[in-house]
C-alpha cells in the first residue's frame, strides 16, 4: 500500500513511504519522535482519506535512513525535512510531529511557509524538562535494557510481550524494531548531539496555522500547564486541543480519534 524509496538531500538518504495520487491536492507529511520510525504512524496513515497524499519519513539516524555524524545537531533534521519537501516540490503540506518531531515540524513550517498549509502537534518537545508524573523514564529505562541486551530482534519482542502483557500486539514489535534500527550514536547517554535549537524562537516563529494537541502529563505526557501558557503566551496563534484521557503517544493509544481530528483540522480551513 506505501511505497518505500530513498530520497536523497545530497547530504543523506532518507527513507520515505508514501501513498500518492497525481491528482490529489492535499499533502500530509508525517514526523515521528524519538525512537521511532516511519511505521509509529502507519494506523494514522492508513485512516486518512485516499484523496490525501501522505508522507512519513525515518530522521535521520533512525529505521532506513542515513546515520549521523559526530557534529549532528537538533537543526539537521529540520533541515532535511526541509529539503526533503522542496525537492519533491510538495505544496499545500500539513506537517505532523510528534514529541521530537513537534519542534522540527513547526521550524520547517517557517523555513518553506510558502509550501507549509498546517502544523499539527502531538505533545510536542517544548524546550523544558518533559513531566513525568507516571515513571515514563524508569520504565523507559527497562524497555531499553531488555532491548539491548537480547541477542535477537524476535528475543526482544517475546520479552516486552511478557513485560507488557497489556499493550497492544504490534506495539512490542515496533518499539524493539525502532530501537534496532536507531544509529548507536543518537543511543549514547548523556546525548552527544548538539542541542541547538533555540525552542522558543522556533514556536515564537511559527505563522503557519497550527494546533497543539496536549496530552495529560497524568497519563504521561510531557509537557505541564505551566509549559503549555508559556507557549500560549509567547504565540497565542496557536490552538491548543487538550486530550484528557490520553498520555505522551496519543496517534498510537487513539488512532482513530487522531486520525479525525487531522481530518477536521484540514477540512475547517
Amino acid at each position: 500500500m506505501y511505497k518505500e524509496f530513498f530520497c536523497n538531500t545530497n547530504d543523506v538518504a532518507i527513507n520515505l513511504a508514501s501513498r500518492e495520487k497525481a491528482t490529489n491536492k492535499i499533502n500530509v507529511f508525517f514526523v515521528h519522535g524519538f525512537l521511532e520510525r516511519w511505521q509509529s504512524w502507519q494506523k494514522i496513515m492508513d485512516n486518512l482519506p485516499k484523496n490525501y497524499n501522505v508522507f512519513s519519513a525515518d530522521l535521520r539516524g533512525f529505521g532506513r535512513s542515513g546515520n549521523t555524524i559526530i557534529s549532528h545537531k537538533r537543526s539537521t533534521w529540520a533541515k532535511d525535512i526541509s529539503d526533503i519537501i522542496s525537492k519533491l516540490k510538495l505544496e499545500n503540506v500539513y506537517l505532523v510531529g510528534h514529541s521530537l518531531g513537534g519542534p522540527i515540524v513547526s521550524s520547517v513550517s517557517s523555513k518553506n511557509n510558502k509550501q507549509i498549509s498546517g502544523v499539527i502537534l502531538e505533545d510536542p518537545f517544548l524546550g523544558t524538562q518533559p513531566v513525568d508524573k507516571t515513571g515514563r523514564a524508569s520504565r523507559g529505562k527497562i524497555v531499553a535494557e531488555i532491548i539491548d541486551s537480547s541477542k535477537s530482534l524476535d528475543e526482544a519482542i517475546k520479552k516486552l510481550k511478557k513485560l507488557r502483557p497489556d499493550w497492544r500486539e504490534d506495539i512490542p514489535v515496533e518499539i524493539a524494531t525502532a530501537r534496532m534500527f536507531t544509529d548507536k550514536f543518537l543511543l549514547q547517554v548523556p546525548r552527544k548531539f548538539k542541542d541547538d535549537f533555540s525552542i522558543e524562537e522556533i514556536y515564537k516563529n511559527v505563522k503557519t496555522r497550527t494546533v497543539l494537541n496536549h496530552s495529560n502529563p497524568e497519563f504521561g505526557g510531557i509537557n505541564s500547564e505551566e509549559s503549555l501558557n508559556y507557549l500560549k503566551n509567547l504565540n497565542p496563534s496557536i490552538q491548543i486541543n487538550k486530550w484528557d484521557n490520553s498520555g505522551h503517544n496519543i496517534h498510537r493509544d487513539f488512532p482513530s480519534e487522531f486520525s479525525e481530528s487531522i481530518i477536521e483540522f484540514i477540512e475547517n480551513k
